[in-house]
């Protein structure tokens, strides 16, 4: 295939020209180029068909330019020599826009390049949202060059995206680059691409791969449901999966990966729906995108209303509309509708499949009075699924008033006639999708959900249809839901709900009882040991098992009906109350045994205490009477100190006080040996008991 592009040609252009970064311009200067921004009425030259009635893309819009626009545009062009590119970012669009600008203005005739319709064609599909590749996102050209774009526009901003000229500069011409290789390659860029030797395109294969792993890890932490909608031009709702996502760094191709994502997609065909919020982008527009693939037919338009409609009460009459901003929605042949805002949310030229958040307004206020958590997406949830769900259902009955722990209890039923029948409302659809079992489970929860986010997890509950009753039970209770208004199994499925739900909150009740039991006791045995005896806790016990009969035996868990014991027996097992009667004795066994235990412990150590004592007074006695004739025979007892007294007349004084303090050092010696013998009999019992077992 012949160049189309002379590449040489175009990087001369570019090595000559600044770059800058500004999507809020509007007047262009003289000698300025600015792709994708303000209008054909300033001094500079804007290529922009923003609002076009007729084109979506620039490329589309500049290629079905006629002779005399051809002609004005390149005499313009050498009037007014281009110095320096606004641009709005690297996209495809713009990119061949520019290709296409300069092709004309370095060419010498007023003629675009020939055999560009095909890539005229697929740019401007692609500028529309429409993915005509495939599912090998590897040999698409619109995929290969956005990751590319996105890698370069990075590469570009610092922490405050704020860029530098330079390397604004360097990501543009690589884009270029890479685009005319592609351009140059094949003039049917639906036939698909293959690899080009250049780094440019080894980097964006490189880019594309990553982004794809982005989006694998990111959809496990992403929101997904399915949501009513309606149909462009029609009255007619349609059945999508909708997947909601907070990106920190922006990807073109993640609606790419969502819309043709075919396995976590309930419906298989991938997620028609995508809501992105980037925080770190706050201001630019590019903060909350909310998207539908176009080949879908279905259009957001209630919902941007509803947006508009919710922007207008929060800004209370003061929103700025001095300078409004072109919008299909605001405006009729005349121009702008009076009253229409500076920044309003983008209508997607009226065909409401993108919805991009306002941008700042020039003051540097935010354009934006609302919040994706506390109020976008549950407006859009609001939009599609409450609106469309509750007010055809009835509600039966709803545990308003429980206590923490205590198991909820609701019960819903379809207020209209059977809708499999008629098919006449397409609300009913919602009723077999995981989402509305979502919502069926958080109904029975603490905080019902508000917004897609707030879904519980399918493995958070267990959900089957019974009888054409819809049961789905989860650790904090059921909820139940008949598909027609008069189906008497649901009465008695509620009923057997009630009073399993009964039977959980008594056992858990019983069990918080045992719990403050094990409290209680251990602290009575370390402080009050000496004072608890075991009567005293064989009395505590039997009552303790006396309750336990009659908590388990308060409610009957056996039903006449098969599905009615099917719930009974599911929700006891849920619940922890399938095999609660072995159970809940076992757990009052151990609790007596570790009582016993602990008690008899307690009566041991006394028991030591005492014998040891006993021991050492024992050992002291013992000793003592040993002793007694040993001293006898060592010193002059008190008689023989009589006799002395009648036999030697003559004793004298020092002698008879001689004898006098030998007595007492032995007395003393006698003391010594009953101490020392009741030492050893306390040690020798303390560390040997009775049965001279050793401890």
């Amino acid at each position: 295939m012949a160049e189309i592009f002379q590449w040489d040609r175009f990087a001369a252009v570019l090595a000559h020209a600044s770059f800058s970064m500004d999507p809020a311009l509007r007047d262009i200067p003289a000698g300025t180029l600015a792709l994708g921004l303000s209008d054909c009425s300033s001094e500079g030259i804007a290529l922009n068909c923003k609002n076009s009635q007729r084109y979506r893309s620039v490329s589309a819009w500049l290629w079905n330019f006629n002779d005399a626009e051809r002609q004005a545009l390149k005499a313009r062009a050498q009037t007014n020599p281009v110095s320096r590119v606004v641009i709005e970012d690297f996209s495809l669009d713009s990119c061949f826009a520019w290709l296409l600008y300069s092709a004309l203005t370095l060419s010498e005739t007023d003629e675009f390049p020939p055999g560009l319709e095909k890539w005229v064609s697929y740019i401007d599909q692609w500028e529309q949202g429409s993915y005509l590749d495939g599912d090998d996102f590897s040999r698409s050209a619109a995929c290969l060059h956005t990751v590319f774009a996105h890698a370069q526009l990075n590469a570009a901003s610092d922490e405050q995206h704020q860029y530098d000229a330079a390397r604004l500069q360097s990501g543009f011409t690589r884009c270029i680059k890479l685009l005319s290789d592609l351009v140059n390659q094949t003039d049917a860029p639906l036939n698909g691409i293959l690899p080009v030797a250049s780094a440019e395109y080894q980097a964006a294969a490189a880019a594309l791969a990553y982004e794809h792993q982005l989006y694998q890890l990111a959809i496990p932490r992403a929101a997904t449901c399915q949501l009513l909608v309606e149909q462009s031009d029609s009255q007619r709702k349609v059945l999508i999966d909708a997947l909601f996502l907070n990106e920190q760094h922006a990807s073109g191709l993640f609606k790419i990966f969502a819309r043709n994502d075919r396995t976590r997609s309930w419906s298989k065909n991938g997620f028609t729906l995508l809501g992105i919020y980037r925080p770190q982008e706050q201001g630019t527009g590019n903060d909350v995108v909310i998207s539908v693939d176009p080949k879908s037919g279905v259009s957001l338009k209630n919902i941007w209303q509803a947006l508009e409609q919710e922007e207008n009460v929060r800004w209370n009459g003061q929103r700025p509309d001095d300078k409004p901003r072109l919008l299909r929605s605001y405006s009729n042949a005349a121009g702008p509708l009076p009253g229409s805002p500076n920044q309003p949310w983008w209508d997607d030229a009226g065909n409401y499949t993108l919805l991009g958040a306002p941008k700042r307004l020039e003051s540097g206020e935010l354009g934006s009075k609302l919040d994706w958590w506390q109020d976008i997406l549950p407006l859009i949830w609001q939009q599609g699924f409450v609106d469309h769900l509750t007010p055809r259902l009835q509600q039966v009955d709803y545990t308003t008033t429980v206590s923490e722990g205590q198991k909820r209890v609701c019960a819903w039923r379809w207020s209209q006639p059977d809708s499999r029948i008629q098919q006449s409302d397409t609300s009913s659809y919602l009723v077999d999708t995981p989402t509305f079992q979502g919502w069926l489970a958080g109904t029975s929860q603490a905080t019902p959900p508000v917004t897609p986010y707030a879904l519980p997890q399918s493995d958070r509950y267990e959900a089957y249809w019974q009888s054409d009753v819809l049961v789905v039970s989860h650790q904090q209770g059921v909820s139940l839901f008949s598909r027609s208004a008069d189906n008497p199994a649901l009465d008695g499925l509620l009923a057997v709900a009630r009073r399993i739900a009964t039977l959980s909150d008594d056992y858990a009740a019983f069990l918080t009882q045992i719990r403050q039991i094990f409290k209680k006791w251990p602290k009575q045995l370390k402080q009050h040991a000496s004072s608890i005896e075991d009567k005293q806790w064989e009395e505590e016990i039997f009552a303790l098992r006396v309750n336990a009969l009659n908590v388990l035996n308060s409610s009957e868990t056996l039903f006449s009906s098969a599905d009615e014991n099917r719930l009974s027996e599911m929700l006891q097992r849920q619940w922890g109350l399938h095999d609660q009667r072995g159970t809940l004795f076992a757990q009052l066994d151990r609790l007596d045994q570790l009582m016993q235990d602990a008690i008899a412990r307690q009566n041991s150590r006394r028991h030591r205490i005492y014998g040891s004592l006993f021991s050492a007074l024992g050992m002291g006695i013992a000793a003592s009477h040993v002793w007694e004739p040993v001293r006898d025979i060592l010193t002059t007892n008190e008689y023989e100190w009589q006799l002395m007294l009648f036999k030697e007349p003559d004793v004298t004084t020092q002698h008879l006080a001689d004898i006098a303090g030998q007595s007492a050092h032995f007395e003393l010696i006698t003391l010594i040996v009953f101490v020392a013998f009741a030492l050893l009999g306390f040690v020798l019992f303390w560390f040997f008991d009775i049965r001279s077992q050793e401890d």
